[in-house]
């Protein structure tokens, strides 16, 4: 099986096999209750023969409680990559040891050297810190204790809370100078700096969840009320104010590596949306095209917002469409037409409340 290499993709994988909820993490649970220690190997014997020495082998079906007393004894216990079989217990495992390691325990310098040497998942149990460590490669992960784990989860909770009611706001004022034709670009710096620090601590948020496993049910349940139509949101608004016609998942996936510091940077921002710092002006008035006017109307397609985008492109020529003009676009009914032009005037009452 072709390992994971970069950090996210190693989680997941790691998260999958041995989250609470998994087959492997009841096991491990049992060994930590009982207070043992324990050092597990995920492979296949024939490849990993070069490393192993003694014990015996037993190919028997995985049961938790089976692992739970294999434990019990010295050495290695070898399990299958999909957790069904236990190939072998009681192994000593014989790696290279001039591979580096800075880890003090026998057990965990052998897990960390056979991870290294092999690439296989190695999963120690610590008797003494009661500590649950995994590593693959040279990545290696201890595992949060689920208490401090739910603590950090909720902390991430109430702060993706308060940055969704900070895009509410923004959003909000970034309509009312829409509608008043007078949007900045720095309006559309700090927009997208809300949005990006709203994602990075999404991102903290998904890695805190996907450890909790089954124990992460609730949270999840509050992070998707959270998330709801945020992607739509920020995409609507990548494509109302880029410069160029970068594709919107590429900007996207480079948000997503944006540190802190980044998105407090406006030049970075720029870059992004495909702006010169040198030959802009942060107080230039600049009129978005209308995805994020139209994203606010339910019952029409990505089509739809297309067609119309591309018709009167910008959000001023949009609202001062008729319904005969829009019904002879393209795919677009006289019905749909009147229920289009029925939202702008709710959404522009709306957005005239909001102002007072």
């Amino acid at each position: 099986m072709k390992k994971p290499t970069n950090r996210k993709k190693i989680l997941e994988y790691i998260f999958e096999i041995i989250s609470p909820g998994s087959k492997l993490r009841e096991a491990v649970g049992r060994i930590q209750e009982a207070k043992l220690g324990a050092l597990i190997v995920l492979g296949n014997p024939e490849e990993l023969k070069d490393v192993m020495g003694g014990g015996f082998e037993l190919n028997a079906e995985y049961s938790p409680q089976r692992v739970y007393e294999l434990s019990k004894m010295d050495g290695a216990i070898i399990l299958s990559e999909d957790i069904e079989t236990i190939y072998g217990a009681n192994i000593q495992l014989q790696p290279n040891y001039n591979i580096e390691t800075d880890e003090s325990g026998t057990r965990h310098q052998a897990a960390h050297r056979i991870a290294q040497q092999k690439g296989n998942l190695v999963i120690t149990v610590s008797e003494r810190r009661n500590k649950i460590t995994v590593y693959l490669g040279k990545f290696r992960y201890l595992l949060n204790d689920i208490g401090s784990l739910l603590t950090k989860a909720s902390q991430a909770i109430t702060a993706l809370e308060k940055y969704s009611i900070n895009i509410e706001k923004i959003r909000t004022n970034l309509s009312i100078l829409e509608y008043d034709n007078t949007v900045m670009l720095f309006d559309v710096i700090e927009c997208f700096r809300t949005y990006g620090l709203f994602f990075r601590m999404s991102e903290e948020l998904k890695e805190y969840m996907s450890e909790l496993g089954t124990e992460g049910r609730l949270i999840k349940i509050q992070y998707e009320e959270i998330m709801l139509n945020k992607n739509e949101g920020f995409e609507a608004l990548i494509k109302d104010y880029q410069k160029d016609c970068t594709k919107i998942e590429k900007i996207l996936n480079k948000v997503k590596d944006l540190t802190k510091e980044d998105l407090l940077d406006d030049e970075k921002i720029l870059n992004l949306l495909g702006y010169d710092i040198n030959a802009t002006n942060l107080d230039e008035k600049i009129e978005p095209r209308g995805y994020g006017l139209l994203n606010n109307i339910s019952k029409i397609t990505k089509k739809d917002k297309e067609t119309l985008v591309k018709e009167f492109s910008g959000v001023q020529s949009i609202l001062a469409a008729s319904v005969q003009k829009v019904t002879e676009l393209k795919g677009i009914s006289k019905f749909k037409a009147l229920h289009i032009s029925k939202a702008l005037k709710r959404i522009k009452n709306k957005t005239a409340l909001d102002r007072e």
